[in-house]
């Protein structure tokens, strides 16, 4: 099939629903890179949603530069031609509104069933800051279609029409 006729977009969200954890790429005031590893969930339009403590230098980072990149990988380390991924380029900012906050809850404890039935971790997800991630570009990654296949696609910088903190984003 002729890369233009891939419907990158959704073979992204096909892999973000596949998998659960992603590493997510920030960088302090002076462009000192951090990577940690996040369980994220995510929407129709690919906006990830991620729990963090504020204290976390990830949320520190993006406090000061909300310029992030996030990678997700699904391997299977005995057959590389099995190998998919997905980088992103976005901006992740903190989630303040109260119905946006519940909306991204419900939706991570969709899939991850275990934060509410545990009442101590539930507790302590209640009391840490949801984020959003809105991509602006995205490079897809699948063996499966010949070693080290690769598509990429600008997106439109779309953020969902949320309570954000006042940094003009429109």
């Amino acid at each position: 099939m002729p890369d233009d006729l891939i419907d990158i977009v959704r073979e992204a969200a096909a892999l973000l629903a596949q998998c659960r954890t992603a590493s997510l790429a920030t960088a302090d005031e002076r462009g000192h890179p951090h990577a940690a590893n996040i369980q994220y969930v995510h929407d129709e339009r690919l906006h990830l949603y991620f729990v963090s403590s504020e204290d976390a230098a990830h949320s520190r980072h993006i406090a000061v530069n909300p310029a992030v990149a996030l990678t997700v990988y699904h391997h299977n380390d005995q057959d590389p031609a099995n190998i998919r991924g997905l980088q992103l380029h976005g901006r992740a900012t903190p989630i303040i509104g109260k119905a946006d906050r519940d909306m991204a809850l419900t939706l991570y404890t969709s899939r991850f069933p275990f934060v509410s039935d545990n009442p101590v971790l539930g507790a302590a997800v209640e009391k840490q800051t949801f984020y959003c991630m809105t991509p602006t570009w995205l490079r897809l990654i699948d063996n499966r279609r010949g070693f080290g296949w690769k598509a990429k696609k600008e997106l439109d910088l779309n953020f969902r029409k949320m309570d954000f903190p006042d940094d003009n984003l429109g």
